[in-house]
């Protein structure tokens, strides 16, 4: 083997080499394919830089950019971010300082995540709740199938900066329902364009996990943050949002998913014993509660899920609120029962 000091010289190279190389291009997931919108500032947010190693993240174009930002809004402080967790947040103050508002025909909906199945479930919901017009914006390459499929849905190129800045300033809802996390520039790029657009922005509404306010504590929602920090992602999602929110007098409902289950396409599977369980699930785990602290993890069908988040848009008692949604063994779905325990 080296002598120890030639040995000591190997591993401060190696370590100075590990420190020094450019990182790696995201991968192609849904918050890459929106990476574009990254350059975009929040309006009127003022900006607080994160420590240098957070801000050398490369897009899907290979290019740096600032992706990791932080608000210096210091109204919503992170202690106050976990909601009905902490005692003080069960019940949070209007950013606007009205009684919330719900949707109505001919508002205008943008729905992010068409792609996924919540999305879509989202987007089947809204067509049969009512008269609304809904939009979305697409990677350019999945425009066509996604048209073929949902003629009546306006699907924007995210590449067709004018165009789909036009779209979020006609929004009077912005869903973010990614099954994914997407990147806290792609809300800062949706949030910001959609409260400074000719509509007055009535809700801006997330889709969260479970386990965000205890992925530091030993248990379930720890280990599963371990592989991929999605915990952490879905955190900085909400903090941003909450922010943003206050800052911009813009109403927000968060609403959190255990691990999720059916959809559009589950049935589909050609796998027997998957789709046994799926049937099983959905026979014996009918009943949803609504949790308003994040004490709970759980699995959450899709449609409750997309039930939940049309719902909250029907109430004004639902803004500004974060809960969970679970299911449960039983039948009950009361919607009235359920939001006025949050």
């Amino acid at each position: 083997g080296l002598p120890a000091p030639q040995k000591c010289r190997f591993a401060m190279i190696w370590v100075s080499l590990l420190l020094l190389s450019p990182p790696l291009p995201a991968l192609a997931t849904p918050a890459a394919q929106t990476s574009r919108f990254s350059r975009y500032s929040l309006p009127s947010l003022p900006l607080v830089r994160r420590p240098k190693s957070e801000l050398a993240i490369r897009s899907s174009a290979g290019t740096l950019h600032p992706q990791a930002w932080s608000t210096g809004c210091g109204g919503l402080r992170r202690g106050v971010m976990r909601g009905a967790a902490s005692g003080e947040g069960r019940r949070f103050v209007a950013p606007t300082g009205q009684e919330g508002q719900t949707i109505s025909a001919g508002d205008n909906i943008v729905v992010m995540g068409a792609l996924d199945q919540v999305g879509r479930t989202i987007i089947g919901r809204l067509q049969k709740e009512g008269d609304f017009k809904i939009s979305t914006l697409l990677s350019p390459n999945v425009l066509g199938m996604f048209k073929s499929k949902y003629p009546t849905i306006e699907a924007i190129s995210a590449s067709d900066e004018q165009e789909a800045k036009a779209t979020l300033q006609k929004a009077s809802v912005v869903i973010m329902a990614f099954e994914k996390p997407a990147d806290t520039d792609t809300l800062r790029y949706l949030l910001g364009f959609g409260a400074e657009g000719e509509a007055k922005l009535k809700r801006f509404v997330l889709l969260s996990k479970t386990g965000v306010t205890r992925k530091n504590n030993i248990g379930m929602a720890f280990f599963k943050n371990v592989i991929g920090g999605e915990l952490n992602k879905y955190f900085d999602l909400e903090d941003l949002l909450l922010k943003g929110a206050d800052a911009l007098k813009v109403d927000y409902t968060i609403v959190r998913s255990g691990k999720l289950r059916l959809g559009p396409d589950d049935f589909m599977n050609p796998d027997a014993l998957s789709a046994a369980e799926d049937n099983l699930f959905q026979t014996r785990m009918g009943k949803i509660e609504f949790l308003s602290d994040d004490s709970k993890d759980g699995e959450s069908n899709r449609y409750d899920v997309a039930d939940a988040i049309i719902e909250s848009l029907l109430r004004p008692s639902a803004a500004n609120k974060i809960f969970s949604v679970i299911n449960v063994e039983g039948k009950d779905k009361d919607m009235d029962t359920l939001f006025n325990s949050i």
